[in-house]
């Protein structure tokens, strides 16, 4: 191997496995390509808008982040960028970055998040834009977050579109962590009796690697086989950059998600508490759009599939696709980015 080859690999080896990147490696790397400008903020969050020249002649478009990565997954870099793709296709388009919980908002729930955060971002975003009614794209547990808002029988008043990337809805037997988190083995009180307001990232993602460990291994292998293709040793590294850009979780929320999520499934048993409503998927009846991935090694097909239980289904408003593709292979790997791409530009601006 050509030494300077061998050191670069060490090189990008060393960082990741150390977690020790830089603002310069992002920078360089050309992460979040996609322009955009904050508008609103409260407390830990902020709604940023995209810049657009063109006027929508579509409904604005709320992008609905999980709460337990940096939302720049969706816009990595210039050609495996979802945002990008919406904002040239004329979307207006804002998303929210749920930033970092402290101390301050250890007690804030899930309900919380929806029910005062996502509400004012949506109320934000139609007071913004002049618009009555918003179109949500969430994915992972924003896409959770997403339904629920739509589920609610005055939330939804504000939803035109509902549009889920690979949105757990059905915890029961969606994957490991389901089997890991089950009550008579986790109990989630008292596993975080000490940690304080805050959930370390660590505490969450470190059993993530555990979820599919041949390809955690061989993640090393195939930057070594192709570090000579400038393309893929790109997006590798700023993939793991983002695996790597890891968020502490509000206590709260992290014992409703493996309690009222995880445990008692209460989205499909549709007894959500959500703003004096007790909620669940059967309420959705908008247009809806839900992208799966088979080979999704953090949510199966089963958690997804939950949307099919819901009006939407019923009344023939429901287009499911389940793409060959992992978790978040599902929106950066070629070829099959295109076709999620395609999915989404053309559910939001029909």
């Amino acid at each position: 191997m050509d030494p300077n080859v061998k050191n670069e690999f060490f090189e990008m080896f060393s960082k990741s496995v150390s977690k020790s990147y830089s603002d310069e490696d992002r920078k360089k790397l050309g992460l979040e390509p996609t322009p955009k400008r904050e508008v609103h903020s409260q407390g830990p969050w902020k709604l940023y808008r995209y810049d657009s020249s063109k006027k929508s002649k579509h409904p604005p478009v709320l992008v609905i982040p999980s709460l337990i990565n940096k939302n720049y997954t969706m816009d990595l870099l210039p050609g495996h960028s979802l945002m990008e793709v919406l904002v040239n296709s004329g979307l207006d388009v804002f998303i929210i970055d749920w930033g970092r919980p402290d101390a301050s908002t250890g007690h804030i729930g899930m309900a919380h998040y929806i029910g005062k955060y996502l509400k004012r971002a949506v109320r934000q975003v139609k007071s913004i834009t002049g618009a009555k009614k918003i179109s949500l794209l969430g994915q992972c547990l924003g896409g959770t977050m997403a339904a629920l808002y739509s589920a609610h029988p005055e939330l939804k008043k504000d939803v035109d579109r509902l549009a889920l990337l690979t949105a757990p809805l059905d915890f029961e037997n969606s994957g490991m962590l389901s089997m890991w988190t089950d009550p008579a083995s986790f109990d989630v009180v008292s596993l975080t009796s000490a940690v304080g307001p805050v959930v370390p990232a660590d505490f969450f993602h470190s059993s993530f690697p555990l979820l599919n460990v041949r390809a955690s291994l061989s993640k090393y292998k195939n930057l070594l086989e192709k570090i000579d293709i400038p393309e893929f040793k790109k997006i590798w590294q700023a993939l793991d950059i983002w695996a790597n850009d890891n968020v502490d979780f509000a206590l709260q929320a992290f014992r409703d998600l493996i309690k009222l999520f995880y445990q008692e499934n209460r989205i499909m048993r549709e007894i959500f508490e959500l703003e004096g409503e007790a909620v669940g998927i059967r309420n959705i009846d908008m247009p809806t759009l839900a992208v799966a991935a088979r080979d999704d090694h953090v949510f199966n097909d089963n958690a997804t599939r939950g949307i099919q239980k819901s009006k939407a289904a019923d009344n023939g408003n429901l287009s499911y696709h389940v793409m060959t593709a992992g978790h978040v292979t599902v929106i950066v790997a070629h070829p099959v980015r295109n076709e999620t791409f395609k999915l989404f530009q053309e559910f939001l601006t029909r």
